[in-house]
C-alpha cells in the first residue's frame, strides 16, 4: 500500500464549492504514479524502458462524501491484481477520519500503437511482491 496526501485546489471545485467529480479520477492517477515511485521505479522510467503504457480500461468510483477547497485528501493505493494483460488498483480516499470515495482502476498494458501487450515478467514479479499490501 502506498499513501498519497494532497490538498483540493480551488480549480478542482465546482459552483457548489465542492470538488468536481472528475477531480477524483485525477487524484487516483496521482496516487497510482506515487505507488510506482514508492515501489522504487517511476512510471516515466517504466514507459521508457518497456515502451508500454498502462492504459485505463476500466474505472469504478463510488462517492461517499464531498470535499472542499484546501481539504487534505489522503489516498491509500493498493495493487490487487497483477496479470500479464490486466493490472488492478484499489483506492481509498479519505478526509480527516471520513471515507470520501472508493475507487478501482483496471489497466491493460499497451504498446505505443495502442495494442494490448503482455506485461514484462520482471515487472510482474516486482508487482507480485506488493499485491494487496
Amino acid at each position: 500500500m502506498s499513501l498519497t496526501t494532497l490538498r483540493v485546489r480551488f480549480a478542482e471545485t465546482d459552483q457548489m464549492g465542492v470538488a468536481h467529480h472528475s477531480s477524483y479520477v485525477l487524484w487516483c492517477e496521482v496516487a497510482r504514479v506515487d505507488w510506482l515511485n514508492q515501489l522504487g521505479t517511476s512510471y516515466k522510467a517504466f514507459e521508457l524502458e518497456t515502451g508500454i503504457s498502462l492504459a485505463v480500461s476500466g474505472l469504478r468510483l463510488d462517492y461517499r462524501q464531498g470535499v472542499s477547497f484546501d481539504d487534505e485528501i489522503r489516498i491509500e493505493t493498493r495493487l490487487v491484481e497483477a496479470k500479464s494483460r490486466r493490472i488492478v488498483f484499489d483506492y481509498l480516499l479519505s478526509h480527516e477520519a471520513n471515507v470520501v470515495a472508493r475507487a478501482q482502476t483496471v489497466h491493460t498494458p499497451s504498446s505505443r500503437l495502442g495494442q494490448a501487450v503482455r506485461m514484462p515478467q520482471a515487472y510482474l514479479e516486482l508487482m507480485a511482491e506488493h499485491l494487496n499490501r
